[in-house]
Parts: structure tokens; sequence; C-alpha cells
């Protein structure tokens, strides 16, 4: 049994990136398994064909329920998704009682190390929260997302997890809103683990700015490369979370939705190998599914905030 077993809901707009994400996975760690809730069927059907090492794609219909067909009639898609988190990592937690460490990954996070620095920061926390943390300029989205980044939700396997994914699943059936609702101080599934640091013992919010740096905190940080590794201020990079790369073509993107990303470590360090790391994975899929042509959106559709194209070699 590997130590962590991991959780993904993934659409056909997301296969690259997930790709991406199971490449730095794979790099970084040999202990753990990444189950796939295919939110699309060709999902399934390409990962059944290619069988990738670690990773376990689940279809759809396995896992929902006639309450969860009802709801995704009536729900966008984006949103429907965002309600199969915390089903999906229930559904695992459920299934594999003996692992020890579980954790939900958006299918647009990338590993840079192992993600042993996260638990290890508390080993017998029940359930692990990632802080947005956000710079200057995205201070007045906090009244929008809430305080945590649920890119990354992790957990113990213990009876007080259970119970918060359990509740945190049956809270997204109920109501996962799309956009935000002011009334309620909603956001899809994010603001509903707000509750948990005061609801349930053992809720650590981890402390490395190298766990979810994201767009939306990267310029409080100073990024360099000691021995090999990159470094956010004194922590190593674990994993850093894509939101808003936009895929214009197979050698073409839009890094962010926000701003252009002025400091060259950055672009360096981080953005340019997961750059790589999608070209070369989209070059790959192509020659054996050459018909496969999801997950991107025509340049006259993307802002012109950072306009990024791979020059072929």
């Amino acid at each position: 049994m590997k130590k962590y077993h991991f959780t993904t809901v993934v659409s056909q707009d997301h296969f690259f990136k997930f790709m991406a994400l199971v490449s730095s996975l794979r790099h970084v760690s040999s202990n753990f398994t990444l189950f796939v809730l295919c939110a699309h069927d060709i999902v399934y059907h390409i990962l059944n064909k290619i069988k990738v090492q670690d990773v376990v794609p689940v279809k759809l219909s396995d896992v929902e329920s006639d309450e969860l067909r009802r709801i995704k009639r009536q729900r966008h898609f984006h949103a429907y998704c965002w309600t199969l988190k915390p089903v999906f990592l229930c559904y695992v937690m459920e299934r594999y009682p003996d692992c020890e460490y579980f954790a939900h990954l958006d299918a647009d996070l990338f590993f840079f190390d192992t993600p042993d620095n996260i638990f290890n920061e508390s080993p017998n926390s029940s359930l692990y929260l990632t802080h947005h943390r956000n710079s200057k300029d995205f201070l007045q989205y906090y009244k929008v997302t809430g305080i945590f980044n649920t890119g990354f939700v992790g957990c113990k396997n213990d009876e007080t997890a259970f119970k918060a994914i359990e509740k945190w699943k049956y809270q997204c059936i109920e109501y996962c809103p799309i956009k935000e609702d002011r009334i309620r101080r909603l956001f899809g599934d994010q603001r509903y683990v707000e509750s948990w640091p005061n609801e349930y013992e053992g809720v650590y919010v981890v402390q490395s700015y190298g766990a979810n740096t994201a767009v939306w905190n990267i310029q409080n940080y100073e990024v360099s490369v000691r021995d090999n590794k990159v470094y956010i201020n004194e922590y190593p990079l674990t994993f850093y979370h894509f939101s808003g790369l936009t895929l214009i073509s197979r050698n073409e993107f839009n890094l962010n939705w926000y701003y252009k990303i002025e400091d060259e470590r950055v672009m360096n360090y981080i953005y340019k190998p997961y750059i790589i790391t999608l070209v070369n994975i989209m070059k790959e899929m192509e020659k054996h599914f050459p018909w496969f042509n999801a997950g991107f959106l025509s340049r006259e559709y993307t802002p012109d905030t950072h306009y990024y194209k791979m020059e072929d070699k």
C-alpha cells in the first residue's frame, strides 16, 4: 500500500495539464497512487489505453448516485466538477482504509519536490489546508474565494478527517455555486473548509510557502535555486498551482489572466519547466491520439496579459 492516495477530477479540457501533474509527481515520489475521476468518457478511454503507472482511472458512472445525476442536469459543468472533488475523495477514502494519507489535487498542480514536505510538517494532524497568502494585488479576492485554497486538501486516515470530508461532500452536493454567493459567503466548494479550524481537532495550515504557490501569492516571495531545487524564500517549492494558465495551441500559452510575469526567476525556474513538460506531453499524445484536440482556447478569447510561445527547436 502506497503512503499517499491522491485524487483528482479531470475533464477533457484539463487532460494535458493532468498528464503534466502525473509526470511531476512521478519525478519526485514513488510512494503514491493517483485516482482519477474522469469527468468525460474520453479521458477514461485514453487513460485505459495508455495505462500510466501509479494512475487509476475511474469512470464517472461508477461514482455517480441518482442524486448526483440529478444535480448534474441542474449545475454548470465546472460547478459540478467542483462538487465532485469531495465526493471522489470520500469515495477513495471509503475503499482504501489502510492508506496513511489522502489528498485532493487539482489537475493544474505541478510538483517540484516531494509531497512529504507537506505532511512531515505535522505528521499527526488530521486535516491539511493551504492559505491563499494573497499578494497585495489579490487581497480583494479574499472576500470571494476565502482564506484557504482547495486545489489541495489533505488528510490523515482517521475518524476526524473522514467526518470532515464527508460533511464537505454533502455540503457541496447541496449547494456549489458557480459564482460568488455574497449572502451565504460561498464560492464553489472553496469556503466550506473555512469552518474546519473551529470545528475539528487536528486541523493544520501548512506553513511552507512552497505548498500551493500560485499566481496570487508568488509576488510575495523571492525565488531561487539551491542544490538543483527551486526555493520560495526559505522553503523548497513543493508544488505550484498553475491556475489561469491557458493553452492556445500546442506551443502557445497565456500564462495567467491577471498580469505579465516580470520576475525572470519565476519564469525560468517555474513557468518554463511546466511549459516544456506540457509541450512534450502534447507532442507525445499527438503521435498516439492525433484526433484529441481538447483544452485549447483561441487567442482571440484570452486576455493579452502574458502571451508566451515556445519556439520549435
